[in-house]
Parts: structure tokens; C-alpha cells; sequence
């Protein structure tokens, strides 16, 4: 039919709806609700469009097309009803896009994700993270004021988790191992950058221009870079040395530094535009503010930057013994402690109170806990001496006043004095960059003086760090004015963005809008009844050198973490950023409609998090009440768990009553988690504390029954995290895993990875060279083998079994249970998709339980129309609840030819086998079964293994069922029973590059995503026994091998089945023994054990 689709006339077939013909001619249209696999729902209108004749919009997902149709898609009006949809939504989703710790740190460290991967035992991993925005982290982790824990929610429990502690310890992991991170560097891309300043932001600025493909040049007026790290922290908490290394490590990237050459002395800065591409100022501030009290200039009176420099210098100032310190911010602390460790008394002089002291709170504790005194609600007036020295300090009581612009309580003097005797004082209240160079005319460019503000700061675009000045760029305490490192290393890393986008694209960036829902804006704004579901535990105090070595000597206070402690600590963290932050489809919708999270402010639901189940989190907080979970629960895989609990405004998605999942029918399926638009259902890891960031991913397919789905591994670090459906690239599966699929995978944490030798009727581990060693003394030339495989193992296993048994002049064989009557009639010639074969027909008869998988493909094409059949299915089973009839038996249902019987041949008797096979013709029989490579298996043609004693018994995936003294099995797990002698580690299906060949010849793919080298390991055995040849010793040549058999299998045939005379009247079921069966079921049991966060 014709409809006319914005202006332009499109042919579509009938009955589709205009969200399917949007897509179909490549016009895209936001929507949460729908889903290709139920039908249309229209409950969130973010899918609204326009349509000539309708009044108001319709809903695109639920709208099917008609002739001469006029659709508007895009529009102003409708881009507001959207946004309208989005910010109605948005209003009731009680969640943290980002963690409230990233959003805090002016550098937006990702704070979160390196905490849980400290968690996890990946150190050089969360050092890669926080480089991503940080450069710095073995001084930032030691001298951060931790801005980042002031918004930690962990704090509403009980204590924040030690944010820059956990820094420093990954940093410290990442230096003293044998190589340290570093990104990779991309190729010269013929730029020059001048940096004017080595303090931490010119050191980030050049750092990630460097690996940027820049030439950077650092020009350092001192004789070393760090600036106020090296010259304003004092050693005893930032080592010189720990400097240094961190300095060296940032240049590796290729960034050269210029030392003694400073602005307005050795270099000017219209030489420096004209010799470079760009220029970034990072002077920094380093000029202190003078005291303006009387008798400022008697001998003993010092400013604080000026004595911290001396002192980093060596020039450490006379003080005798009796010193002051006026000031409460950082630099203040820090020249008292210095003081305490010259073996000086020391008194801290603040005009306010304690609370409101600038300096970090663990500072003042520390120098309180050193020996320093405060004199809080007082301030210096006059400076008394004798002889030109300072003898007293005449101090006035001050009182509280009303808050001023910083927010604290303003000092207001009360004409109360009392004087004290000092030696010395240091009056440490402020600092600012010195800017006298740019009063100089070469220090102009293109004859324009560089915009000084009259605080003595650069002027700057805060978003690109851009002067406006010609190629010249600013940023640091140069443009903030004094201020913290983090926040000097923030500008640094914005000016090289905007460096890059300016010398290679040619332009500024721009503001982007990000969209972040938030909770609260601060922390005290958060219910703490929502926090009454974690347990308490107490932060883990960062171990510290005893206080006498701390009063006497400039070593670091801080020792550092032992990786039990770092590790305990950062499991603390409750993960409040969204798992889902990086791919959510609301986020990502928000952010295009720029909507504004408080234009709707109103009465919001909040609930608790539900941690009870231990592979579904559940966070009905985040839900939008789409119902996808719902439906898709209900209407496809049966077990109808979640629903709507309460009306109205307070609907919430739940199971039943709101009880825990645990304790409902649930299939631990996973497929809500995959239909959820917006993370308020995502999975959880037995073993591994899961964030937000992106992971490398690998796709290939699941190797635990016959089916072979599309998986979509992702990894960290080279660990196995999540198995999902690919969205880019879905297979024949499309969202569907079982349980195995998709959480089953976990069991492989403890598979094998060294050999087990029987010893005293158990087990221990050796290593390969000890199992060849073993091997080696069993071999000898009278000696007499048995080769078996399973239908578990890859066919380059196979191969390699097939190639052994050649070799040592044996058949390759398998027991007798892996081998029935029905082989010789499978269809096993090769296809990516078996499952295909669904579409051929209109009814669909069930003989049994199948794979969940399965159930779900055949639920999708009933949903079409087709008509469902069960013979016998339990009713507890929640797929038999879709059943059109029910029969008690098998011939109780004639065998049509439009019928396809579907059954597994290890989830029924064996009887009930050959009772289908002679009552259906073959083309109406499906057949699966629980084995990865039941085809592959057939393909081989081993032989029914016999009972003959032999002096060695070789089993690929099974125990061997030879006699025989000498057992060797090679299998992923260790065998449940001591029947071998020797068990040698075989890859699983996630641990291998190869094929295999499942239910109806299905190709299997599997890519080694763990890059495990347990095959190498055996290969180097197997030749050295002289089973293989050297040129066969490698996994290329058996994958080759693999793909020429798969190729050979596309002309197989299956013969006609003859009238079949077997009478099978056993009823024993032959389950798979799988050698990870047992792990499977244990971890499927699980899903029925409430579990806690």
C-alpha cells in the first residue's frame, strides 16, 4: 500500500505499524516500552509521531499503517511531546545515572569502576581507569582532599569508603609491579604544543597530548616539575621520590620537559605562538598573600608558600621553638606539621571554629594527633619584637557572625585581646599566580596582552580553557587561583581535549549535554531509611609509621594498604552509579531530548534495593513501568513471576506480594534483564564485584547443550564478568539464554587448571611437566590402549583423540551410552542455524522438557499463530501453561505433515524414543539433546568402546570405561569420582578456539575469550609423548582440519528409515554427564537461597 512517510511516498506491506515502517526506511524513533517480541503496549509515548487526521499524536509502536497514511515523524511539536513523555517519566525514577563519587571529583574520575575492579584483584586495571582522567595517581592518591567521599553514600551506613587510599594502593600495585601501565600511543601527528609550567596541570596537559600523536615541550622554571606537589607537600606525605617516579612515567608517552626556563625571563610568549601550534599556560600560583598586620616585617615572621618552598629546597628557615601558624586551610596544616617534625611547639591560630576550617578533616586530626594546638575564634592583630625579632603575637577573640559567601559563619571581631610569646610565625592564608611577566611587551601576541582578571588570574573559557588569545590556552590555580591538584589536573586534561579538537579538526569544542538523574544533589538530602539494608562495616584505617618516628623525621605517615586490607575496603562500596549508565536507553533518549530532570517535581516512590536473588538484581527505583519484564515473563517463558503490586502512583514491578524471586517459580532465565530499558533489572556475579564501564567483548556461541546460542562474552581484565545476548548481532536466538547460558558460565571460576594425580585415594595437583613425567613412566612398548570421547568435548578435540588412537594403533571409541539406535537418521549436515527448520511447519508437538531456549523460539512461533502441542509435560513446568491440548501420550496424536515432534534425547526414556522414531516419519522429528557436539560426535564415528583391559585408557571428556590401571581423563572439572589415576585439564568451551557441530548439525563458534593456553599445554604433552607430530602441536592446524570436516559434512545424507525393529522398552533416561553437570545443577539450586548484598 502507499502511505506517505514525511512528505515522501513509500510502498508498505499491510499491516505493519509505523514504528516498523520508520525503521524499515532507516528513520529512527525513540521508544522504551516496545519490544519486537510482544505486542504493542504504548504505555511510555516516547514513540510519538504525527498523523494527518488524527487529533493529538498516536503512538508509532501501536499504530498500524492504512492506505494514504500521512505520517509526520520529526517535528518541534513533536520533539516537545517526547521530551514532555521523557521528563514525565524521569520524575518518578529514583536513581544515579553516574555515582554521586564521580560526579563530585572535578576531574570525574570513575571512581566507582576502579573501586570495584580493587575489589576484584585488578590493580593495573583500575590504574588504566583512573588514567583515563588522572595521570596522577601515586601523588594525587596521597595529598587528594577526597572531594569525591564527602558525596560517598556509603556514609549514610556507617563510614565513606577510603577513596584516595584505594588510589594510592592501586598506584603503589601498578609501580612496584614489573611493568606499569601505560596507554597506547598513537603516531605523530606533526603538532607542537608548548607547555609553560611542570606543576600538575601542565605535567596532565602535556601527558595526554603526548599520546595524542603531539610533539609537547614542558618549559619548567625550576630545577624539577611538580610544582606545588614538589614544593607545597611536605614529604612526610608526598615522598620526592614517589614524584619523580610518577614524572618519569608521564613523559613515556614522549613529552620532553625544559627545566630553568621561565616566562618573561628565557622565554616569551609571542615566540612561543609563532614557534608552536598551541601554547597552554600553567603557571600555577605560588605567590602568598602577605599578612597585613603590624610588625609583619620583624625577623621571624614568614608567609607559608614561601617557607614549605625553602624548606622543600633545603633552606630550611630558623624558627627556635615556639611557632604560630595563622591560617586554617591545607598549607597551614602542612607548615604546622612541618614545624612539629623541626622539633618545634606549635600553635595553630584560625579565626573561625573548627568546623569551618578549609582544611581537610583527617589533616587536622593528624596534626592534632602529632601535638599541634588551636587556638580556634582567634585572629593575629599585631606582631610584637624585640630587637627586630618577633617576641608576641597580640590576638583577638573573634565570635560567629552570619554566613558569608563561601556559606560559612562570617568572624566578627569582639575587642577582646590577650597576647602569647612566639618565636616564629607563618602566616599561611592565601596564594596567587605571579602575572608581572605579562606586563611585558614581548609576553603580548599579535599585540594583544594576555586577559589578566584583577585577582591576578588568567581569563579563560572554562570549558575549552581557551584565552581567546590566538593559540594560547591557560588553566590550573593560573586560572582558578590557588586551589587543590585534582582540580589543577582537571583544567590540564580539558585544555589537551581542546587542544586536540583545535589543531586537528579546527575548531573548539563545544558544551555537550549529558543527561544524569540523581537521587539528591548532596548526600544529606537522601533518606537513610533506604540505606537500613546494608550491614555495617567499619572503614579499614589506613596503617600509619608510630607517632614518634612521625614527630621526628619527614617519613611518609602513611604506610598503605596490604592488598587484604584494600581489597576489604572496596567491597565496602553499594555501587550507586547504574550498571547500565553507558548504554541505558533512557539516559541516552534524555540526553538527545536535552531533559530537564526537574521540571516535573512532585511526590517520588522510593524503595529498597532487592539484593535477595543471587543472579538478578532488582532496582525498582529505576523501573518506568513498561511491563516489558512482565509480559515477557508472562507471555513467552511461562513463569509469570512479576507483575504490578499497589495502584496508581505507587504501581510498583514485583513479584507477587513483593516477596523475593527466590521464593517464587522463577526460571533464573535472565531474559527480563535483557528486555529491561533502563537497568532496573541487571545481573549479578557470584564471584566478581561488577561496574559500570565498558568490556571488552567477545561473541561467539554457548557450548553447554546441543542448541549453540549467540553469546556475548564480556570480560575485564581477562576475566569472565557477564555472558549476554548480543544486541548488535543477535543469533537465531534473538534475547533468549537458559540459565546455563547465561549465569551457568560462573562455574568455571574453579575448573582446572593444573593436573590431578591420585595419590591415597585422592586427588592433589601437580604441574604439566610432573603429569608428562607421570605419563612418560607408564609408556612402554608392550603397552596396549583404549582412545574414548564424549559428545562434550570441541572436534578439534576430537581430532586430536582420533589422530592419538591412530597413532597408538587403537580405535577411537566412546561409550556405549553417548550411541543409540536413532544416529544413523540425525540430519547432521552443517548449518548456522538449526532451529530454521520451526518455520516449515504449522503445529509443533512437545515430547518431553526441552532446552528453555528452545521452549522460548517455539512459544515465539506459536505467538504467530502456529499450534502448540505437550505429550506429558509436567504441569509444574511453566511452558506447559501455553499448551493448546494436552496429551497423555504419544499416540494419542496422529502424526500429520504439518506436525513437527520435538523432543530431547536425554530428558526422556529411551522406550519413548523408539516408540516416536516408529510412529513419526523422520522429516517430522526435531532432536535435541544436551550434548555441545552430538553431530560433531556422530561425524567421528567412534566405535562402542569395549571392555577389554589395557595398560592405558585414554577418556576426552568421560571417564574411561575401558579396564584398565592406568586411567587418564582430560575434563574442565574433577571427576566426581576417583575411577582415574591421572586428570589432566581440558578446555571448556569459553577456553578454546574451535568447532562444534550441536543438535541438527548446528555450527558452533567458540573464540577462547579467556585465552586460556590449556590446549597448548596439552598439545606440548601429546608430542612429546610422540602421540602428535610437531607440525599438529598447535590449534591452527586442528581448527583447519575442523573446518575441512565441517566443509565435507555438507553432502551428508540421511538414508531412509527403514521399518524400525528395535524394541527399546527401557525406561532409564540417559542424562548428560556432562563432566560440569553437577556445578550446573548446584548453581541452578541456588537461585532458591535469599542472598544479601
Amino acid at each position: 500500500m502507499q502511505v506517505f512517510l514525511n512528505g515522501k511516498s513509500v510502498e508498505a506491506p499491510e499491516g505493519i505499524t509505523i514504528l516498523e515502517l520508520a525503521r524499515k526506511e532507516g528513520i529512527s524513533i525513540p521508544t522504551l516500552c516496545h519490544d519486537e517480541e510482544l505486542k504493542p503496549y504504548g504505555s511510555c509515548w516516547v514513540c510519538a509521531v504525527k498523523v494527518e487526521g488524527h487529533k493529538g499524536f498516536v503512538t508509532s509502536c501501536g499504530t498500524v499503517i492504512s492506505p494514504g497514511m500521512q505520517i509526520t515523524t520529526d517535528s518541534e511539536e513533536i520533539h516537545a511531546a517526547r521530551k514532555m513523555a521523557l521528563e514525565l517519566i524521569i520524575s518518578n525514577h529514583y536513581a544515579d545515572c553516574e555515582a554521586p563519587c564521580k560526579l563530585a571529583c572535578p576531574d570525574q574520575v570513575d571512581v566507582q569502576t576502579y573501586v570495584s575492579l580493587i575489589a576484584n584483584g585488578k590493580y593495573h586495571e583500575a590504574v588504566k581507569v583512573i588514567k583515563e582522567t588522572l595521570p596522577m595517581p601515586l601523588s594525587i592518591g596521597r595529598v587528594c582532599p577526597a572531594f569525591c567521599e564527602a558525596e560517598c553514600r556509603r556514609q549514610i551506613v556507617d563510614e565513606p569508603i577510603a577513596i584516595r587510599q584505594l588510589k594510592r594502593f592501586a598506584a603503589d600495585e601498578d609501580l612496584k609491579d614489573y611493568w606499569q601501565y601505560t596507554p597506547e600511543a598513537k603516531s605523530d601527528n606533526g603538532k607542537k604544543v608548548a607547555i609553560i609550567g611542570g606543576g600538575p596541570s601542565g605535567l596532565t596537559c602535556g601527558y595526554y597530548l603526548s599520546y595524542e600523536g603531539f610533539e609537547v615541550d614542558i618549559f619548567e622554571a625550576e630545577e624539577a616539575c611538580g610544582g606545588w606537589l614538589r614544593y607545597g607537600i611536605p614529604e612526610y606525605r608526598l615522598p620526592k621520590a614517589i614524584l619523580d617516579e610518577e614524572i618519569a612515567l608521564m613523559c613515556s608517552g614522549g613529552m620532553r620537559i625544559h627545566y630553568g626556563k621561565a616566562l618573561g625571563r628565557e622565554l616569551d610568549l609571542q615566540s612561543l605562538s609563532t614557534s608552536y601550534d598551541a601554547v597552554y599556560l600553567a603557571l600555577g600560583a605560588q605567590n602568598a598573600v602577605p599578612m597585613p598586620v603590624p610588625g609583619s616585617d620583624l625577623q621571624g615572621c614568614y608567609l607559608g608558600v614561601d617557607f614549605l618552598k625553602a624548606h622543600a629546597k633545603g633552606n630550611t628557615p630558623s624558627l627556635n621553638k615556639r611557632v604560630a601558624i595563622v591560617g586554617g586551610g591545607n598549607t597551614a596544616i602542612d607548615c604546622a606539621r612541618t614545624a612539629i617534625r623541626l622539633a618545634c611547639d606549635v600553635t595553630v591560630i584560625y579565626r573561625r571554629t573548627k568546623d569551618e576550617m578549609p582544611a581537610e578533616p583527617f589533616e587536622i586530626e593528624a596534626a592534632e594527633h602529632e601535638g599541634v594546638r588551636f587556638h580556634f575564634l582567634c585572629n593575629p592583630v599585631e606582631y610584637l619584637g624585640e630587637n627586630g625579632s618577633l617576641k608576641e603575637v597580640k590576638i583577638e577573640r573573634m565570635r560567629l557572625g552570619e554566613a558569608d559567601k563561601s556559606g560559612r559563619r562570617r568572624p566578627e571581631p569582639t575587642g577582646e585581646f590577650f597576647t602569647e610569646a612566639f618565636d616564629s610565625i607563618i602566616a599561611a592564608i592565601s596564594q596567587v599566580p605571579d602575572v608581572t611577566a605579562f606586563t611585558l611587551p614581548e609576553n603580548e601576541v599579535n599585540g594583544k596582552q594576555f586577559p589578566i582578571s584583577r585577582w591576578q588570574t588568567a581569563i579563560v573559557d572554562e570549558y575549552t580553557m581557551h584565552s581567546g588569545l590566538a593559540n594560547i590556552f591557560a588553566g590550573g590555580d593560573f586560572q582558578r587561583g590557588a586551589a587543590t591538584a585534582i582540580e589543577a589536573i582537571a583544567d590540564g586534561r580539558k585544555a589537551a581535549e581542546a587542544i586536540t579538537e583545535y589543531l586537528l579538526k579546527g575548531i573548539l569544542p563545544q558544551p555537550r549535554f549529558l543527561f544524569n538523574s540523581k537521587k539528591a544533589d548532596k548526600v544529606a538530602d537522601v533518606s537513610p531509611a533506604e540505606y537500613e539494608i546494608y550491614s555495617k562495616s567499619p572503614r579499614i584505617r589506613m596503617p600509619e609509621i608510630d607517632l614518634a618516628t612521625a614527630r621526628s623525621t619527614f617519613t611518609e605517615v602513611e604506610k598503605g594498604y596490604s592488598e587484604l586490607q584494600a581489597r576489604a575496603e572496596a567491597s565496602r562500596c553499594i555501587e550507586c552509579g547504574c550498571q547500565v549508565n553507558t548504554n541505558c536507553a533512557l539516559r541516552n533518549y534524555c540526553t538527545d531530548y536535552h531533559v530537564d530532570r526537574e521540571r516535573f517535581i512532585g511526590g517520588i516512590s522510593r524503595h529498597p534495593i532487592d539484593y535477595s536473588h543471587p543472579y538478578i538484581l532488582r532496582d525498582a527505583n529505576k523501573c518506568i513501568n513498561c511491563a516489558r519484564c512482565i509480559r515477557t515473563c508472562a507471555e513467552i517463558q511461562g513463569a509469570n513471576v512479576l507483575g504490578f503490586i499497589y495502584r496508581g502512583f505507587a504501581a510498583v514491578m514485583a513479584p507477587e506480594f513483593g516477596e523475593s524471586l527466590t521464593q517464587t517459580s522463577c526460571l533464573s532465565c535472565g531474559k527480563c534483564i535483557d528486555v529491561c530499558p533502563v537497568g532496573a533489572l541487571v545481573e549479578r556475579n557470584l564471584h566478581y564485584k561488577l561496574n559500570p564501564a565498558e568490556k571488552d567483548k567477545v561473541l561467539q556461541d554457548c557450548g553447554l547443550c546441543g542448541m549453540g546460542c549467540k553469546i556475548e562474552a564480556e570480560l575485564q581484565g581477562g576475566e569472565l564478568v557477564r555472558i549476554t545476548t548480543p544486541e548488535d548481532a543477535p543469533g537465531f536466538n534473538g534475547k533468549n539464554l537458559c540459565f546455563k547460558g547465561r549465569f551457568g558460565w560462573q562455574g568455571y571460576k574453579d575448573n582446572l587448571q593444573t593436573p590431578l594425580l591420585l595419590k591415597d585415594g585422592a586427588y592433589r595437583e601437580i604441574s604439566f611437566a610432573e603429569a608428562l613425567g607421570v605419563l612418560q613412566s607408564k609408556i612402554h612398548a608392550d603397552n596396549s590402549y583404549s582412545v574414548e570421547i564424549s559428545p562434550h568435548i570441541t572436534l578439534e578435540e576430537m581430532l586430536v583423540a582420533d589422530r592419538i588412537s591412530r597413532t597408538l594403533n587403537c580405535p577411537l571409541s566412546a561409550p556405549g551410552h553417548y550411541i543409540t539406535f536413532s544416529d544413523a537418521y540425525l540430519d547432521i549436515k552443517p548449518k548456522e542455524d538449526a532451529t530454521a527448520k520451526l518455520q516449515n511447519y504449522q503445529e509443533f508437538v512437545i515430547l518431553g522438557p526441552l532446552n528453555r531456549s528452545l521452549y522460548s523460539l517455539i512459544r515465539l512461533q506459536q505467538r504467530q499463530g502456529k499450534k502448540l502441542i505437550t505429550i506429558g509435560l509436567p504441569e509444574d513446568e511453566a511452558f506447559a501453561r501455553f499448551a493448546d491440548l494436552n496429551y497423555p501420550d504419544l499416540y494419542s496424536v496422529e502424526a500429520t505433515a504439518g506436525r513437527l515432534f520435538i523432543y530431547n534425547q536425554n530428558r526422556i526414556p529411551a522406550s519413548l524414543v523408539c516408540k516416536l522414531w516408529q510412529h513419526v516419519p523422520a522429516q517430522n522429528i526435531m532432536h535435541s539433546s544436551d550434548y555441545m557436539n552430538h553431530s560433531g560426535f556422530l561425524a567421528m564415528r567412534p566405535h562402542v568402546a569395549k571392555q577389554d583391559e589395557v595398560t592405558i585408557a585414554l577418556g576426552f571428556g568421560t571417564i574411561p570405561t575401558a579396564v584398565s590401571g592406568f586411567k587418564v581423563m582430560l575434563s574442565p572439572y574433577q571427576p566426581q569420582t576417583t575411577d582415574c589415576q591421572l586428570v589432566l585439564p581440558g578446555p571448556n568451551y569459553l577456553q578454546i578456539e574451535g568447532h562444534a557441530l550441536g543438535d541438527g548439525g548446528k555450527i558452533s563458534h567458540f573464540m577462547n575469550p579467556l585465552k586460556s593456553t590449556i590446549f597448548g599445554e596439552l598439545s606440548r604433552i601429546f608430542y612429546k609423548l610422540g602421540w602428535i607430530s610437531a607440525a599438529t602441536a598447535d590449534i591452527p592446524f586442528w581448527n583447519n582440519y575442523a573446518t575441512d570436516i565441517i566443509a565435507s559434512l555438507s553432502q551428508h545424507r540421511v538414508p531412509d528409515l527403514q521399518e524400525l525393529s528395535i524394541d527399546t522398552h527401557s525406561d532409564e533416561i540417559v542424562a548428560s554427564d556432562c563432566p560440569m553437570e553437577a556445578e550446573l545443577q548446584r548453581l541452578y539450586a541456588l537461585r532458591k537461597t535469599p542472598v544479601d548484598f
